[in-house]
């Protein structure tokens, strides 16, 4: 994956975070423990991601 490749990636992925976060403000106890696992994930990759830049 090319630097581009990874930007375009982070972009999209911190939209995604952000409407996941978003989500978890309105959601019931058991789906926001499944969409806070996500978001660890999310933010894991990110990070692993923005390392190869």
């Amino acid at each position: 994956m090319d630097k581009q490749q990874l930007q375009e990636c982070i972009t999209e992925c911190e939209s995604a975070l952000t409407h996941l976060n978003k989500a978890m403000g309105k959601a019931h106890d058991t789906a926001k423990q499944k969409m806070q696992h996500a978001s660890t994930d999310l933010e894991e990759c990110l990070a692993e991601c923005r390392s190869l830049l």
